[in-house]
């Protein structure tokens, strides 16, 4: 026994060594410089995904236009990814505890990760050898996230005690066994053509409390040399933070293909939060590109929005659920076959958006000069709503002068319908300008009135909007009139939630 166990020690010290060597090793490859232009999402692990094969990675890598017997390099970046198991667990998104990923689902993940890299390596090692493109590919790979109700991970070597994701260390010990197999794995594949860039984080939104388990994970991967990536969905919370999280690339999901959510405003919103928040952007498309004119349309207006917004100096993270720009370039059918030389040509930096398209919608943020009288700064406080659900939504970012950090969950403030918002100023102002930022991360409308006050009891209405559609900023210009309060009365919201939501209030 005593033999055995000295064997049994040797072999986890010379594997620990191994370890230590390889990402050593590895973070030394990746001082060097890379450049990251596009990435394209490749979706691999479950068996109902693509079997990739190195030839189905060619379209991806080289565009040639026969036409006029042009090539040129396409995506420069592989992200690996991956959200269920075989068996049907969930690496992020689980909604009960039997679906959640354990030890055995995150071991499986380790090991699939190695035919889709083998494919890719021997994809580009054959067109380098035409000549066609000259430097290795970067390659991403995805990092499951530790959900919190998993209080049975399993153990891991050296340890009886299985891991519960409700400890923070455990989280931590997780990540960092996950990220030094993956290493090991990479380190051991021997891709020749290949550079690892870094990790992506799963998981699209961060809750409130995850904070300080993002930084540490970032601190794990920057002792290694690497990037920390993340892609968050449009109403994700934190996105504004992503810097001060510590990643290095954050690319923000528009949402607008899939179901058209936000409208016709949705891409010039986004164009508006990509560049307050200096992040990248994901262009996205699915299967239903193939069958449906509004998806393809709305794909038209993914690209015309990137040349106008100049999306294509950033990095960009090209979403494509499983293969739909392998199809694309496969197809016979011409209009399709044009879509895939769109994006060709859109990496390239040579598109040019159709005449037929309507011009962008610009964002517009309307003229804040001058002394607010509603900001938390002026004295002024929010006295209604004071109880109830939209207290957890905390009702000082109504006037905290942030018109740019909110998400689905945070950053503005809220009151039922039938309900109101009630300022106090403090003391008589005199208001002649009233400006309201609605929440408008979707395509609702509200409908409401303005109503001011010197003693909280006799109410004049100065602004009704009761009738018609109302979203976005809502600027009002009013007889000038002293008021010591003012109230705002919801009657309608067109998403039908009893609720009326304000990212900002102005009085001027």
């Amino acid at each position: 026994m005593k033999g055995k166990f000295t064997i049994t020690k040797i072999a986890l010290i010379i594997h620990i060594f191994i370890l230590f060597l390889c990402n050593y090793l590895c973070a030394e490859e990746n001082i060097r410089s890379f450049e990251i232009k596009n990435i394209c999402l490749i979706y691999h692990g479950s068996d109902q995904r693509r079997n990739w094969q190195p030839e189905d990675f060619k379209p991806y890598l080289i565009y040639t236009d026969i036409s006029i017997e042009k090539s040129f390099p396409l995506f420069d970046t592989f992200l690996l990814i991956e959200y269920r198991s075989s068996d049907g667990k969930y690496f992020w998104g689980g909604q009960k505890k039997e679906e959640i990923a354990t030890i055995e689902q995150w071991k499986w993940l380790i090991n699939r990760w190695a035919s889709c890299l083998n494919a890719i390596n021997e994809c580009v090692g054959e067109i380098k050898k035409e000549g066609k493109i000259q430097n290795k590919i970067n390659i991403i790979i995805t990092i499951p996230e530790p959900d919190i109700n998993c209080i049975n991970f399993g153990t891991l070597s050296g340890s009886e005690v299985p891991l519960n994701f409700q400890k923070t260390e455990d989280v931590l010990k997780a990540l960092q066994w996950y990220m030094d197999e993956v290493l090991y794995q990479i380190k051991v594949g021997g891709y020749e053509h290949l550079n690892f860039i870094g990790f992506y984080y799963l998981a699209e939104s961060i809750p409130a409390g995850r904070e300080n388990v993002i930084k540490a994970m970032a601190e794990i991967i920057h002792r290694y040399k690497l990037k920390f990536f993340w892609i968050p969905y449009f109403t994700g919370n934190n996105v504004w933070l992503w810097k001060d999280l510590n990643f290095d690339y954050m690319f923000l999901q528009p949402n607008y293909f899939f179901e058209g959510k936000g409208g016709n405003h949705r891409l010039s919103l986004a164009g508006y939060r990509i560049q307050e928040f200096q992040c990248g952007v994901e262009m996205e498309l699915d299967d239903r590109i193939f069958k449906s004119e509004t998806h393809q349309y709305r794909f038209q207006q993914y690209l015309q929005a990137g040349t106008h917004f100049q999306w294509v100096k950033k990095p960009i993270a090209w979403y494509q659920a499983n293969d739909t720009i392998y199809k694309l370039a496969h197809s016979q059918d011409d209009k399709l076959k044009s879509i895939y030389r769109d994006i060709a040509y859109f990496i390239h930096g040579e598109y040019q958006p159709p005449s037929y398209l309507p011009p962008i919608e610009e964002y517009k943020v309307p003229d804040r000069k001058g002394n607010n009288y509603a900001h938390i700064d002026n004295g002024t406080k929010v006295i209604k709503p004071n109880d109830g659900f939209c207290l957890s939504l905390n009702p000082e970012w109504m006037i905290d002068g942030d018109i740019t950090n909110y998400s689905g969950t945070a950053g503005f403030g809220c009151c039922g319908i039938p309900g109101e918002i009630v300022l106090d100023f403090s003391k008589n102002i005199l208001v002649h300008r009233v400006q309201l930022l609605l929440f408008n991360l979707d395509e609702r409308y509200y409908q409401y009135h303005i109503d001011l006050s010197n003693d909280g009891q006799n109410w004049n209405t100065v602004v009704d909007k009761t009738q018609g559609e109302y979203r976005d900023w809502q600027t009002d210009i009013i007889p000038s009139q002293t008021a010591h309060y003012l109230r705002i009365v919801p009657t309608y919201n067109s998403a039908h939630q009893s609720l009326f939501q304000v990212v900002e209030i102005e009085v001027y």
